[in-house]
């Protein structure tokens, strides 16, 4: 007899995070990433998107934390430093990690530094001056004045790409085994353990949506840092993520290798239980990540949280968000009661009517700027990275997130959103409809620009 034929899979099949649901989502990832490659005629593809299994990691509130995290991963590197980043400031935090990076390379390790170069353009080279005289590499992505634009003997390596920005906040390096396990047994509000000198190769991973710069990383919570996000990555995942700012690496630089030689490569052991699907997404008509977080979220059987600074979904990714609340499930979205670019926050306002209609809830943060980009899905799928939910991170910008699975990983990043949202307002259809009409006149007017918010 036939199976009945019903709208949806068995909750087994369909659950968010199953092996069923695993290996349906990395099948139906894979074939839109082929897609998405033939129209690029350069990409940065490192391969089909997977789930890797064996990482330990652990979210990371405090921006404080991080840097300490990030510090001590760089002081214990004895091999390979790789660090990308959009924003680089040359205050307090970012003296403090380059002089940490000079002293790696002086040590003898491969460092390689990639800073976006409208982000990074109060961090110039003179700033950059001793890594480059310790023997690290630093590297412009995209200049924005075309005569910076790298030459060879055949002319320039790169189309020139203004528009185009690197997003990403990533470092990598080697580890050792041991020292990945005493992370482990520690938590994200824990000092980093000592390094080990020798063991078994292991690999780290920091990445997430903060800048170098002191209100990302420097000052304390409820004191002018930035509400954003963090990941810290130990095990196989950190490899593959190596990999990817290998790819971005050679975007920015050419594929001539370095007078130091061949950089080292990374390995790693198994280390803990969650399983992690990095994915990088670039400048195109088909993004990975928006399929990915409207899959999800088209998926969602219990809840579904979100938290994003710059909220501008495009009209079939609203649909999914309200195809969520037709459904009566809860669906809880913070975005800031005051954005940092006044312009996309209006943009954004400018449609939440739609969502609230159907149900949404929307709060709006107050206590600090918020950066975040955090999706949790029935509270086992978390997505965390440099993307917001608009068009300049899903066509314009090349942007960076990682999908973990585990209910374990998942619990701590809810319960910060659940503090966000007691740090937040409420808004409301009646506050919305309230609106002035030159409000809604420069909501209506900012939403035109959307393409390139």
């Amino acid at each position: 007899m036939s199976r009945p034929r019903t709208g949806r899979r068995a909750d087994g099949e369909n659950k968010l995070g199953s092996p069923a649901w695993r290996a349906s989502f990395e099948r139906r990832l894979a074939a839109r990433a082929y897609l998405a490659r033939l129209t690029r005629w350069r990409s940065i593809d490192t391969g089909p998107p997977r789930f890797i299994d064996g990482n330990h990691g652990f979210y990371v509130h405090d921006g404080r934390r991080q840097l300490a995290w990030t510090l001590a991963a760089i002081d214990q590197a004895r091999e390979r430093i790789d660090f990308e980043v959009y924003l680089y400031e040359p205050d307090a935090v970012g003296t403090e990690v380059r002089d940490h990076l000079a002293r790696a390379a002086r040590r003898g390790v491969a460092v390689r530094l990639l800073v976006d170069a409208v982000g990074g353009a109060n961090a110039g080279t003179g700033f950059f001056r001793p890594l480059l005289d310790a023997g690290g590499h630093v590297v412009e992505f995209n200049p924005v004045k075309p005569w910076r634009l790298r030459l060879s003997r055949f002319g320039l390596r790169h189309r020139w790409e203004p528009n185009q920005r690197d997003h990403r906040k990533l470092l990598v390096c080697d580890a050792t085994v041991g020292w990945a396990r005493q992370a482990a047994e520690r938590g994200p509000e824990d000092d980093p353990p000592a390094a080990e000198a020798h063991g078994e190769a292991s690999a780290l991973a920091i990445t997430g949506g903060r800048n170098v710069a002191d209100h990302y990383l420097g000052l304390p919570l409820g004191q002018g840092q930035w509400r954003d996000c963090g990941v810290v990555l130990f095990g196989p995942a950190a490899v593959r993520l190596g990999e990817m700012f290998a790819a971005m690496w050679e975007r920015a630089d050419g594929d001539t290798p370095g007078d130091d030689g061949p950089v080292p490569t990374l390995s790693s052991p198994a280390v803990g239980e969650l399983a992690v699907l990095p994915l990088d997404s670039q400048p195109g008509v088909m993004n990975l990540l928006q399929w990915s977080l409207s899959r999800l979220t088209s998926a969602v059987q219990e809840e579904l949280r979100i938290s994003c600074s710059y909220f501008i979904p495009s009209a079939r990714f609203r649909r999914t968000l309200v195809s969520v609340a037709r459904r009566r499930l809860p669906c809880k979205i913070v975005i800031p009661l005051h954005n940092d670019i006044p312009i996309v926050g209006a943009a954004s306002r400018h449609f939440l009517g739609m969502l609230l209609k159907a149900g949404l809830q929307i709060h709006r943060y107050a206590a600090e700027t918020l950066h975040e980009k955090t999706f949790i899905y029935d509270r086992s799928v978390t997505v965390i990275g440099s993307s917001n939910i608009d068009q300049r991170s899903f066509r314009l910008n090349y942007e960076l997130s990682v999908i973990v699975l585990g209910e374990s990983f998942a619990a701590p990043v809810v319960r910060w959103h659940e503090a966000d949202l007691a740090d937040s307002e409420r808004y409301t259809l009646a506050e919305w409809r309230a609106r002035s009409w030159w409000g809604r006149l420069t909501d209506w007017f900012w939403w035109l620009f959307r393409s390139q918010l």
